[in-house]
């Protein structure tokens, strides 16, 4: 009998195939093959699919970039918070006993582990041309491999837009420890995978996608899906300005083309019991009383305030309370609560992080949670293919192109929130794009945006961080040193393959010194 090896000599924890109960997860004996091999493979697929799923929009990580990105600020210790949003910047931490690089190891583990347990099972079916069965013996190992070539697609691309470097894994047998693939490298290896999925989707006429928990994902939403996340993750590699000009207009179409082919309407997820649920928006819009937990920063009601009085940072004197904005924005009153009360926000911590108000769009007041059975979780919105449409051509310098896109009767700015059209040039484009990412995607954007589309148009503020750099723990246990970005000090310094790798004094409002 052949004797089925799973060895990768890198430095991930197999938690998923421990949960299988193997008592070596780095192999599978002939013993237990004969055992476990059956549902092996479809257990691997939803374990990856899962966990991708899961960490697109993931608490840890996703409330700290939207910190960073001035969507939403804080003066708590858990998870950091207040180190993330605090200003002036502070330099990242990356020290594994620091709370808050608990955010740098999961979303770097989860992603990594999603990765490894998917590119077992395209060796299975591959490789080894091994059939995958699910529990109940049916035969499922076209659906399976669409599953993993799904993950791995989304999990190094999603690595390559967040970290500065990692490790390509699609080989078993790697050997390799170092982490020598840029950013660059991981998002096109990762846009790579979900061409595969493309092409393996269009040759398999029965697909069932059913690797989330109580959820099928049809043949067409998952098309949709693919396209929308390829646009995402392309448009996410530039680090500054200058780097997504640099990319010229080849790069630019081939966002232009993905959005096109993606969502024009928003794509939700019913939570069922135990399954998937949007954590980074139910913890973004978690009500504390009748304040927030995570509010919405001060950024938000600047931006959206037609008198233009809103300060860019909250007063620092303890006897004033700004009041409720006035906004042209219908949307704005839909998506925001205002609250005088300043809830778990500490004066002693600054009082120029405080805001007066919360979200109030997906989950509360109806629900304090989105983790209940029938919940309704946005996953990708319609309004940001849009958006990446309208980006896409304003980097192709098609400014008319992007203000049609802006204009559409169809779009939310119009449709829903009643707004003048969008002059035809870069400043007016540019600012545009910015506050719909500010007010209509926020929190639904996932992990990453609108944090990404802020750092590609030089809008974080000056000394916040451009990316993640590899957690410590990865690093000491190969011999590398410790590095991390970010901090006033170091603005403008750049990173390992001649990224900006801590922002420059250029963003949206001018860092606090």
């Amino acid at each position: 009998m052949k004797k089925i090896f799973f060895g990768l000599a890198v430095l991930f924890s197999l938690g998923s195939c421990e949960s299988i109960g193997f008592d070596d997860p780095s192999t599978l004996t002939n013993a237990e093959a004969i055992e476990k091999i059956k549902s092996l493979g479809y257990v691997l697929t939803t374990s990856s699919v899962q966990t991708a799923f899961n960490t697109t929009t993931n608490n840890a990580g996703g409330s700290h970039f939207s910190l960073w990105a001035d969507q939403s600020t804080n003066t708590n210790g858990s998870q950091s918070w207040w180190d993330f949003a605090n200003e002036p910047r502070l330099r990242l931490n990356n020290n594994s006993a620091y709370r808050g690089n608990a955010a740098v190891r999961e979303v770097y583990s989860n992603f990594y582990q999603s990765n490894l347990d998917a590119t077992k099972v395209i060796d299975l079916i591959e490789n080894q041309k091994l059939t995958i069965y699910d529990d109940k013996g049916a035969d499922r190992t076209k659906d399976c491999l669409i599953g993993a070539y799904y993950a791995k697609g989304v999990s190094q691309g999603y690595l390559g837009a967040i970290f500065d470097r990692g490790l390509i894994v699609d080989d078993v047998n790697l050997k390799l420890k170092e982490f020598p693939n840029s950013y660059k490298e991981l998002i096109e290896n990762g846009i790579k995978h979900l061409d595969k999925t493309l092409q393996l989707i269009a040759e398999t006429p029965n697909l069932n996608f059913d690797f989330l928990k109580g959820v099928t994902i049809s043949k067409g939403d998952l098309v949709l899906l693919i396209n929308s996340l390829s646009a995402r993750i392309l448009s996410s590699v530039a680090r500054d300005k200058a780097e997504a000009e640099n990319l010229g207009s080849p790069y630019w179409n081939r966002v232009l083309a993905y959005a096109n082919k993606g969502f024009t309407s928003d794509y939700t997820i019913t939570t069922t019991v135990g399954g998937y649920y949007n954590a980074l928006v139910d913890v973004l819009e978690r009500p504390y009383g009748t304040a927030s937990y995570v509010p919405a920063d001060i950024k938000i009601a600047y931006l959206a305030d037609k008198t233009k009085k809103t300060p860019t940072a909250y007063p620092t004197n303890n006897s004033v309370i700004l009041g409720p904005i006035e906004s042209d924005d219908k949307r704005f009153y839909q998506y925001f609560t205002y609250t005088s009360n300043f809830g778990i926000l500490l004066e002693a911590r600054g009082r120029g992080l405080f805001s007066n108000y919360m979200r109030s769009r997906w989950m509360y007041p109806k629900l304090s949670t989105l983790n209940v059975a029938g919940a309704i979780n946005p996953y990708f919105l319609a309004e940001e293919t849009r958006l990446l449409r309208a980006e896409a051509k304003y980097w192709l310098k098609d400014y008319n192109g992007a203000a049609a896109e802006l204009n559409a009767s169809t779009a939310s700015r119009k449709q829903k929130g009643g707004l003048p059209d969008v002059i035809a040039n870069a400043s007016a484009l540019r600012d545009a794009i910015h506050y719909e990412y500010a007010i209509e995607i926020d929190g639904a954007g996932g992990t990453f945006v609108p944090f990404t589309f802020m750092r590609r148009n030089d809008l974080l503020q000056g000394g916040t961080p451009t990316q993640f750099p590899i957690p410590q723990i990865q690093l000491e246990l190969i011999g590398e040193p410790v590095y991390t970005f970010g901090g006033n000090e170091s603005a403008g310094e750049k990173g390992k393959f001649g990224e900006l790798g801590t922002a420059r004094d250029n963003g949206w409002k001018p860092a606090s010194k």
